[in-house]
């Protein structure tokens, strides 16, 4: 405000080489610790590859890790504000608990705690998907929306939904939990008992798990894309099986929260023409033919396979700041 006489203000800036924030990505193929900085860019990160999925056994890994990544940057912990955690599965964000996650085997695990006993720092928990959303919101595809969806199949089939710019995780914390809800009638069997879950269509170790059955060959998401690229009959039918479930899940989600942004995350949004604008025209059609006065711009990730470890970060770094709403510089 105006100065009305006395000492002249002293304006404080935040340097953003001092301080840091550590993530984590917790899903059963895939745990991932980082080390960010205030502006959220990715110092340090590895790939862990733990003995068990025993929360004792992964948590602590996971401690080691990111004891050993501080120790080689020569960062003392001191300047640690906080970690991070996107964990697969029904979180509660508040006690810091896994709640349920069948892609981990969990139940009821307080990995704030144990994690933060551990490490000595807070820890902040939320759900993958949720933390995908809102990397996209603060740093991504949906900067400039009110209303947007993030869809993650990595760890079966989920969403995160932003709406007017804040998080929506329900009186339970199952919003966005679509992977079992049955959408195509008399489909595929999903492992859960039912017939026609997104699931079957769009969680890429399902379709790696079919793949082995019939070839025998593991499939990695770099070797996939390469063989629907190439002309491989298995690869590109199951490009198309996950385009249609995905293009139902868009439209049906999509206009039922009024969304502006849907962001197609893991390795279907890499598909930028047989999936992202296959989406997009089949939503476009049902708005023509509705006649709903609604548009919604349908895109891959910004953020490839780090949105977890961003939204992660930023939830602590957003917390830190409180009562900011945006954690990192744009």
């Amino acid at each position: 405000g105006k100065s009305t006489g006395g000492r002249r203000p002293i304006y404080l800036h935040i340097d953003h080489t001092k301080l840091y924030v550590a993530s984590v990505k917790l899903l059963r193929d895939d745990c991932i610790v980082a080390l960010l900085d205030l502006k959220g860019q990715i110092l340090a990160k590895e790939q862990l590859q733990p003995e068990s999925l025993s929360p004792e056994v992964l948590l602590g890994t996971v401690a080691t890790s990111l004891r050993t990544m501080f120790a080689s940057l020569a960062i003392k912990q001191e300047h640690i504000i906080g970690v991070g955690v996107a964990a697969s599965g029904i979180c509660h964000p508040v006690d810091g608990i896994v709640i349920r996650s069948l892609n981990l085997g969990w139940k009821d695990v307080p990995v704030s705690d144990m994690l933060g006993e551990d490490l000595g720092l807070p820890v902040m928990l939320e759900n993958d998907a949720n933390a995908c959303a809102l990397a996209e919101l603060w740093l991504g595809n949906a900067r400039e929306t009110t209303n947007s969806m993030y869809i993650k199949t990595e760890s079966g089939a989920g969403v995160g939904i932003i709406s007017n710019q804040t998080l929506l995780t329900g009186s339970r914390f199952v919003t966005g939990e679509i992977g079992h809800v049955p959408l195509i009638p008399g489909a595929k069997l999903c492992r859960c008992g039912q017939r026609g879950c997104l699931e079957p269509y769009v969680y890429f170790k399902a379709v790696q798990e079919r793949y082995h059955d019939a070839t025998g060959q593991h499939l990695t998401h770099s070797g996939f894309i390469e063989l629907a690229r190439g002309g491989n009959e298995f690869a590109r039918y199951a490009v198309q099986e996950a385009a249609s479930a995905l293009a139902l899940a868009c439209a049906h989600w999509g206009i039922i929260l009024d969304i502006e942004v849907i962001t197609i995350g893991g390795v279907w949004g890499n598909f930028k023409h047989e999936i992202v604008e296959y989406c997009q025209e089949y939503y476009d059609a049902i708005l023509e033919q509705s006649v709903i006065p609604s548009s919604v711009t349908i895109l891959g990730s910004s953020f490839d396979d780090v949105a977890d470890l961003l939204g992660a970060a930023g939830l602590v770094v957003s917390h830190w700041f409180t009562p900011a709403s945006v954690p990192f510089e744009r």
